[in-house]
């Protein structure tokens, strides 16, 4: 069975360049700088919570739809199974054939939502240190403290300043993991996408602050579970007994589950998968691991751009509502996996 040091250079490229053969030299080298650069990054492929961007769509290509148009039916692409064995999941994460849905959404109100999303890519610093984006403000205190976290999150996680790891920290304590599952494994890119920015944690600190005024916000700071995140794959008809196999592996490992939400048993969320947060003994702090299909993965990568537009406070309560139809539309063709909705929920007492 191939461990992590047999898989370091397929998880080093994204899924495009596993499957495609460029035949512009100049062109695919291109592609393969992008690749590289820091996820979040204007020219990046990939969003700063490790989510692929939508390709940029040809404008000669593709007649849009004149929004309100009654003559308009959303187009769809028909979801495949994703039984795959091992070692192929990955790789075809983001195919065609797996994207579930396409041209769902009314694309002159997206494109109006995107530019405003756009208006606030930039994080403002002010002088005295205080931090604002998206509508969501720290104090500087708040700023600095989330900064240290950040700093504690990357030891926790296992990398030096120069980005290498050694046997220590949750990085690597995953691959082991990912060696040992029959049917599982991690993302590509998985080092990539394994820390949360440091813009992101903040706005995830400010947005706990304002859901909960009343609370000392120094205690919602180690409550951030995703400021280092994993997400496992499994194929369709192994996906139940995949989790449970992954589960028992992440606490045979040492590993502590303090939560898990199965989303695909809450028929209120759109979102379909897995997500549950786990605690390091070693350096006391949390992590999130996330456990998808093909199919779900697919999906949750498509309607990243909704939940943005959903989650920023500049947004116009209709355009609200339209992305939330949108994510409702992509994650409705996700095929829920047999036993998948029967498989526990979970919190830790006390936390």
């Amino acid at each position: 069975m191939a461990g992590p040091k047999d898989r370091a250079p397929e998880q080093q490229q994204g899924p495009d360049s596993l499957r495609t053969r460029e035949a512009d030299p100049v062109g695919a080298e291109l592609r393969q700088r992008m690749e590289r650069l820091p996820p979040g990054h204007p020219s990046s492929p990939y969003n700063d919570d490790g989510s692929r961007k939508p390709p940029v769509p040809d404008p000669f290509e593709h007649d849009y739809p004149i929004p309100g148009d009654p003559d308009y039916e959303p187009g769809t692409q028909t979801i495949l199974s994703a039984n795959r064995p091992k070692g192929e999941l990955s790789e075809h994460a983001d195919d065609p054939q797996y994207t579930v849905h396409k041209g769902v959404a009314d694309e002159r109100s997206a494109a109006d939502a995107n530019r405003s999303l756009d208006a606030e890519e930039t994080p403002r610093v002010d002088p005295d240190g205080s931090w604002e984006w998206r509508g969501y403000p720290l104090t500087a205190e708040q700023s600095r403290f989330a900064d240290n976290r950040v700093e504690r999150c990357r030891e926790a996680e296992g990398r030096d300043m120069n980005d290498r790891y050694s046997q220590h920290g949750i990085t690597p304590a995953m691959h082991r993991i990912e060696a040992l599952l029959e049917q599982g494994e991690l993302v590509p890119g998985t080092e990539k996408f394994a820390l949360k920015t440091a813009d992101r944690f903040k706005e995830k600190l400010a947005k706990m602050i304002l859901e909960e005024p009343d609370a000392d916000w120094r205690e919602l700071v180690p409550r951030i579970a995703d400021g280092i995140r994993y997400t496992l794959l499994f194929p369709d008809e192994g996906y139940t007994s995949g989790v449970m196999e992954a589960c028992d592996s992440l606490t045979s490992a040492g590993f502590e589950l303090y939560e898990q939400k199965n989303a695909w048993a809450d028929e209120t969320k759109a979102y379909k998968g897995i997500n549950s947060t786990w605690m390091d003994r070693n350096s006391g702090v949390l992590f999130e691991v996330q456990m998808h299909t093909a199919a779900s993965w697919a999906a949750k990568q498509e309607s990243h751009r909704e939940y943005e537009i959903i989650e920023s406070r500049s947004t116009m309560t209709g355009e609200k509502a339209r992305s939330r139809q949108r994510q409702d539309q992509i994650f409705a063709r996700v095929p829920i996996p047999d036993g998948a909705a029967e498989i526990p929920t979970y919190r830790k007492e006390g936390w």
